[in-house]
């Protein structure tokens, strides 16, 4: 994975020279310079202002970056185009002092494409802005370096007469915190490096321009392969390695159990990797042309009962206000959520295939539950960097959570913008580690944007009320400049 992104780096260095040897008209070559600081009180950032933008900016209170990004493209024919882009950000008072956010090239035919490399990908079904994200691929985390291959956005099946579409992105990829994680190990100085990655959507839907429409489909991902170091009985680290083969990538494409997974080492094989994904059950109705309301579930799994729905009202329910009106208007748009996952197919796990023999043959009953979200035997949590690809309401000691979330944007004038979200949360802890009293925090955000010609300015202010975070107060300011090169 690290030659991947070596070799987008280096093509998009020479990028402009190549194309401009055959075609200048075809080409695009932008700009951006960003710069971003966030100051306050409280032991961290507010988490409005950090969470769900790919790990931009740091937790940690009083931090700052400078962004600068290229992104090409070259048009071959009308079908056929080839683009990148390398992003680096610098920071200070941040986990991460200086390093490539983005670094990828795409080459897409009509609606196809297939692309290399490290890139922000935001969500095919929800408001990457206004939403508390996706359970399985969201966008909290920095990037993982990746090769995929899909569609770029919806596309007619054909034969339908236009009534049916779909959406598909499937890929393999390579956590690249392998440092991170083994300076920030668990308490028992446990944890996996090396780990690899593989995602993959499918979504269909019907005609969204019919009065009244639909969206089902499912979303996967996987960690596989790594190293689990661990510290035995006697104090000595240990290791053991995962495969990470041809027939290891072609076993976490679907997550089949192996019967025999027991005579191996019980209650770590049965699937092999740690699969965690989410059913989408979604109904459109374009009240009229301008104006489109939409409910949706996304059912939560990380193993078969909770695919078979024994997790209770677990998921993300949800209800989203779109407003297409050209020209100014206050309210563009409007999220309503609640996420639940306390239930985790109930708080027990007792099955005889857990656990070899003389053992198995002992227990007669099954009761499958304790999914534990975000959390595995050899990999730990569910993150990347520290943070999770997922949901940030979850995090690795409280992910028995209840959460309701409002988000609204729109336009004051036709240069200024502004967005307000907030969302309060309950928390339980784990099943196996649970938490007394409850914990609890209310954490809002309000932003302003200006819009002049290729510059944008931002200003907000964020806080956080409660046992989560703590009392966290934070100023946030961010100036961007969009540059041409031609």
């Amino acid at each position: 994975m690290k030659k991947i992104l070596f070799f987008c780096v280096s093509l998009l260095l020479t990028f402009p020279s190549a194309i401009l040897a055959q075609d200048s008209l075809g080409t695009k070559i932008t700009y951006d310079l960003s710069a971003e600081t966030a100051v306050g009180t409280g032991d961290y950032t507010a988490y409005q202002l950090v969470t769900n933008r790919h790990h931009v900016l740091s937790n940690r209170p009083n931090t700052a970056y400078l962004r600068g990004a290229v992104n090409a493209e070259h048009a071959f024919t009308d079908d056929l185009r080839l683009s990148g882009a390398v992003d680096m950000i610098a920071s200070v008072h941040a986990d991460h002092k200086v390093y490539l956010q983005q670094a990828y090239m795409n080459l897409q035919y009509k609606k196809f494409f297939i692309e290399a490399g490290s890139r922000e990908i935001n969500p095919a079904v929800r408001d990457a802005t206004l939403s508390v994200g996706l359970f399985t691929n969201g966008t909290n985390a920095k990037p993982v370096p990746q090769v995929r291959f899909g569609t770029d956005g919806f596309i007619t099946v054909p034969y339908t007469k236009g009534w049916l579409q779909l959406d598909f992105d499937f890929g393999f990829g390579k956590f690249m915190d392998s440092d991170y994680r083994e300076s920030h190990p668990f308490s028992d100085g446990s944890y996996t490096t090396g780990a690899y990655f593989h995602r993959k959507h499918l979504y269909f839907r019907s005609n969204p321009e019919k009065r009244f429409f639909g969206i089902i489909g499912i979303e996967h991902a996987v960690q596989f392969g790594g190293t689990r170091h661990y510290y035995d009985a006697d104090g000595n680290l240990q290791s053991k390695t995962k495969p990470h083969n041809l027939k290891a990538f072609w076993k976490v494409i679907l997550p089949l159990g192996d019967s025999n997974y027991f005579e191996n080492n019980s209650m770590e094989d049965w699937v092999y990797g740690n699969h965690i994904g989410m059913m989408t059950y979604q109904i459109g109705w374009n009240i009229n042309k301008h104006h489109t309301l939409q409910a949706y579930l996304d059912n939560i799994f990380e193993d078969g009962s909770a695919i078979r729905k024994g997790n209770g009202y677990d998921g993300l329910w949800g209800l989203q206000y779109t407003n297409k009106t050209p020209g100014r208007q206050l309210v563009r748009g409007a999220v309503f959520e609640y996420f639940q996952s306390t239930n985790q197919s109930g708080p027990l796990h007792w099955d005889p295939g857990d656990y070899p023999e003389p053992v198995r043959s002992q227990i007669t009953k099954t009761v499958t539950g304790r999914d534990d979200y975000y959390y595995h035997l050899f990999y730990g949590n569910y993150q990347h960097f520290g943070r999770t690809p997922g949901i940030a309401l979850i995090t690795p000691d409280n992910n028995r959570v209840k959460a309701w979330h409002l988000g609204v944007m729109g336009e004051l004038t036709p240069r200024l913008s502004y967005l307000i979200k907030g969302s309060y949360r309950e928390g339980w802890g784990t099943y196996t580690r649970p938490l007394h009293p409850k914990r609890h925090s209310f954490d809002a955000m309000v932003q302003g944007n200006y819009q002049m010609g290729p510059w944008q300015f931002s200003a907000a202010y964020a806080f956080d009320k409660g046992n989560v975070y703590g009392d966290c107060s934070t100023f946030n300011f961010k100036i961007l400049y969009h540059g041409k090169i031609f």
